[in-house]
């Protein structure tokens, strides 16, 4: 290759990258139809000039900005008077702030052929040297040992520390079981209390909701069965006038953890009411938070009808108690307004005393003796 050739080739390697940097698609002009090459980045060998124009375009559009090419080497070689092969090493500082690539050599090699036209690029190749690479070395050998072991390392830490996970997992599962068991047991035992108890037995959460019921509800209630009432308020089980005072009794509950028994009309589903007696108490989780509200309805009707008859009892008894001014002949009494009645008919009045007649022995033999002597029988001997 004589001077000039050379001196031509020179002038299109610059050009080349003079229109590299500035972005200039008119680079394409540069190739030859006859065309191979591949990318910095790519894997793949690009066999036809129209794949790397598009490739070019590419390059451009995803960084539109000039470039800066650091020039560092040029070699020119002839292979013979119509092909020379142009290498230069370089360096690539992007438009943006860059710490990697700045700090790397790129190698391209430009074969250029003599054509019709004039001279043309008929194959282009850029890449980076291997990351590592050491004096004496043309694998980076040491550094990839290096990075095996170091890697090994990690995996070593990493599989220990996946074991220790497993068997920490492995405890959590063992003790979700345990927990779970535990809670079917505890499941079990409360459908056993809630199946035997002849009170309601209402397990609610802490804003009221019911979530379980006991058989003994659904017949003091008058559901229809134990699922028709999930989902209601415990307040929903009394008369309004009642609700606002058992919210403040849950609320007391819930701040103190004590409850006191309280008295309440319920309501069944019919509309009709009856009285209940109602305890309260928290059910707490396995830290000891309260998580759940129990609550025991117990029908007092019985009980307040039975205290109803005592009371009334009890009146009659003061009735009839202390001095009672009684005629000494006819034996009438006389009451708190004056009235003089008979004996039988003042305690009749006040009591649930009946009375039927008969005449006493004494009577018998004062008033009718000759009856009093047969009801004795013959003279015993």
């Amino acid at each position: 290759m004589d001077d000039r050739d050379q001196q031509a080739i020179r002038r299109l390697l610059d050009e080349y990258l003079r229109l590299y940097a500035t972005r200039d698609e008119r680079l394409t002009e540069l190739f030859s139809e006859d065309f191979s090459g591949y990318t910095g980045g790519g894997d793949f060998l690009v066999k036809d000039r129209a794949a790397w124009v598009a490739i070019t375009r590419q390059d451009f559009a995803q960084v539109r900005d000039p470039l800066r090419l650091e020039l560092r080497d040029v070699a020119l070689q002839a292979l013979s008077e119509t092909v020379v092969v142009a290498t230069a090493f370089f360096v690539i500082h992007l438009p943006i702030p860059d710490h990697v690539l700045s700090r790397e050599t790129a190698r391209l090699v430009l074969v250029f052929r003599k054509e019709a036209p004039g001279w043309r690029i008929c194959h282009s190749g850029i890449s980076i040297p291997y990351h590592g690479v050491r004096e004496g070395e043309v694998y980076p050998l040491q550094d990839l040992e290096e990075r095996n072991r170091a890697l090994e390392q990690v995996v070593e830490e990493r599989t220990r520390q996946l074991s220790e996970a497993n068997a920490v997992l492995a405890r959590e599962v063992s003790e979700r079981r345990q927990t779970e068991e535990r809670q079917r047991e505890s499941e079990a035992l409360y459908r056993s209390i809630l199946d035997a108890s002849p009170d309601d037995i209402t397990i609610a959460d802490l804003e009221g909701r019911v979530l379980m019921v006991s058989p003994a509800a659904v017949a003091m209630f008058g559901f229809r069965d134990a699922a028709q009432g999930l989902g209601l308020r415990v307040t929903d089980f009394l008369v309004p006038e009642d609700r606002a005072r058992a919210m403040a009794q849950v609320a007391l509950l819930l701040q103190s953890g004590a409850s006191v028994p309280s008295q309440y009309r319920g309501l069944r589903r019919d509309g009709s009411t009856f009285d209940i007696e109602v305890n309260s108490a928290l059910l707490r989780d396995a830290a000891g938070r309260p998580d759940r509200l129990v609550v025991i309805a117990r029908d007092v009707t019985a009980r307040k009808l039975t205290e109803a008859a005592l009371q009334r009892a009890e009146a009659q008894l003061k009735t009839l108690h202390g001095l009672l001014p009684i005629c000494m002949h006819c034996k009438k009494i006389r009451d708190d307004r004056g009235a003089w009645s008979p004996v039988e008919v003042y305690v009749r009045a006040r009591t649930d005393a009946q009375f039927s007649h008969a005449i006493c022995p004494d009577c018998l033999t004062s008033r009718y003796p000759d009856l009093a002597e047969e009801d004795a029988g013959p003279p015993k001997p």
